[in-house]
């Protein structure tokens, strides 16, 4: 796949990623010991709030009990290459949304106090395949009430819920093994921990760095794969904790020529340079000789600069050969590279 091809399905993929509820409703196929597994009743609500500097904002309920905001932005870089920027924020609905309320607190960021009404016929649709049981159902509507949030530093301030609501009803179903989508989870980090929009396989040159600190998890990921034009494509993620809500910011970005330099394969000490375009500034440097990530890189994201290098960064890098490995750099086939543990060998996602 071209890079240009990659940084549209990248932004597309996105996208999907924070309004289907990827990242948190579940997707993933859950075990059983049995040959049927229960699908717990679902309810998911949506909200299009309209877009402000160049954010699009939703309001999005990927399960009764949880109220997420999100602001979303994508960016021309050069020629065909995009920019793809968003935050994530999540707390718990004090509502009931199987009765169409909302009511959540974000901190000082705003709070929401909504009922959903609809307006359009209920539609139905049939149970998924694999799975037994009624008939899926989605009603168009209006949520009336009071929101009003501010993203951090101010970069969006919405206080209307004016604008395109859904909510969405699966009763509970039995399902063949594997059919049954996963549970939701229980910790809130975990609906704004980043999906990887691209894999390892068939990359002949890639680089993660991520940190720990004080609760923060950063992972910066750069990769360079076989046949594609000059340059790499980076993603970030962040994920943070604030006064009972979970804070997702990230970052993908097609680069052009020099944004990942790379040794040769086989050389040793490895070495590698990262200077990616907007949203991120400066450059990195690493040497496998002393594992140092040393340089003035930095995202740049709305209400937030974070910095991408120093001694708290672990950072792995992989050149390929593509006559030798066939499949390309696969160290993150054991771990997955946006998972704390990777940053924390044992610790993971709370």
């Amino acid at each position: 796949m071209g890079r240009p091809r990659l940084a549209l399905v990248a932004v597309g993929f996105a996208v999907a990623t924070l309004l289907l509820g990827a990242a948190g409703a579940g997707q993933a196929k859950q075990g059983s010991s049995g040959t049927v597994e229960a699908q717990r009743a679902r309810t998911v609500g949506f909200l299009r709030l309209g877009r402000e500097r160049g954010y699009e904002i939703y309001l999005y309920m990927p399960t009764k009990r949880i109220v997420t905001f999100y602001a979303t932005r994508s960016d021309r870089v050069k020629g065909d290459l995009f920019s793809f920027r968003y935050s994530i924020y999540v707390v718990r609905n004090q509502g009931d949304l199987d009765q169409g309320v909302v009511r959540a607190r974000f901190g000082s960021l705003g709070r929401v106090d909504l009922r959903f009404l609809p307006n359009g016929r209920l539609e139905r649709r049939d149970a998924p395949s694999g799975c037994e049981g009624g008939p899926q159902t989605s009603q168009r509507g209006k949520f009336v009430g009071r929101l009003s949030f501010r993203g951090d530093g101010n970069y969006f301030h919405v206080s209307s819920a004016k604008g395109d609501a859904l909510i969405d009803r699966s009763p509970r179903y039995r399902c063949e093994k594997g059919e049954a989508l996963e549970a939701p989870p229980r910790s809130l980090r975990k609906y704004v921990a980043p999906t990887s929009y691209f894999t390892d396989e068939h990359s002949v040159a890639l680089l993660y760095a991520s940190a720990r600190s004080h609760g923060r998890y950063v992972g910066i990921t750069a990769v360079h794969e076989e046949e594609a034009p000059p340059g790499a494509d980076v993603q970030l993620g962040i994920v943070e904790s604030r006064h009972g809500m979970a804070i997702g910011h990230g970052a993908y970005v097609g680069g052009p020529r020099g944004t990942l330099l790379t040794s040769l394969p086989g050389a040793h000490p490895a070495t590698a340079t990262l200077a990616p375009p907007s949203p991120f500034s400066g450059t990195a440097a690493y040497s496998e000789k002393s594992g140092d990530w040393t340089g003035n890189l930095r995202a740049e994201l709305p209400g937030l600069t974070v910095p991408l290098t120093g001694p708290d960064f672990h950072v792995h890098l992989c050149v390929a050969n593509p006559v030798k490995d066939r499949n390309g750099c696969e160290f993150f086939k054991a771990e997955p590279p946006y998972d704390e543990r990777a940053a924390r060998p044992g610790r993971s996602l709370r």
